[in-house]
C-alpha cells in the first residue's frame, strides 16, 4: 500500500469520488462527533477510506474508490 500526499494528481478526484458515494450525499468529510472520513492509503487498484462514526449509520464505514489508472487498464 502506498500513501499519496495532498499534492498528488489523484488527490482531488479521489475525494470528489468519496463525496459522490450515495452514503455521503456530496459531503467528502461527513463530520460527526469530531470524526470524519480518513484516507488510509492506496493500492494499485483502489483508494481506501474509513469513517470511525458515520453520521448516517452511527457506525464505522469503509469505502474503496477505484483508481483511475486501474480503470484505464481495463479499457
Amino acid at each position: 500500500m502506498e500513501y499519496l500526499d495532498s499534492g498528488h494528481p489523484e488527490w482531488p478526484q479521489m475525494w470528489e469520488a468519496l463525496a459522490n458515494q450515495p452514503l455521503n450525499g456530496g459531503n467528502a468529510l461527513c463530520v460527526n462527533e469530531g470524526k470524519c472520513w480518513e484516507y488510509l492509503g492506496s493500492t494499485i487498484d483502489h483508494h481506501n477510506f474509513r469513517h470511525e462514526l458515520h453520521p448516517d449509520t452511527g457506525k464505522a464505514e469503509y469505502i474503496y474508490i477505484e483508481r483511475i489508472r486501474a480503470a484505464m487498464g481495463w479499457s
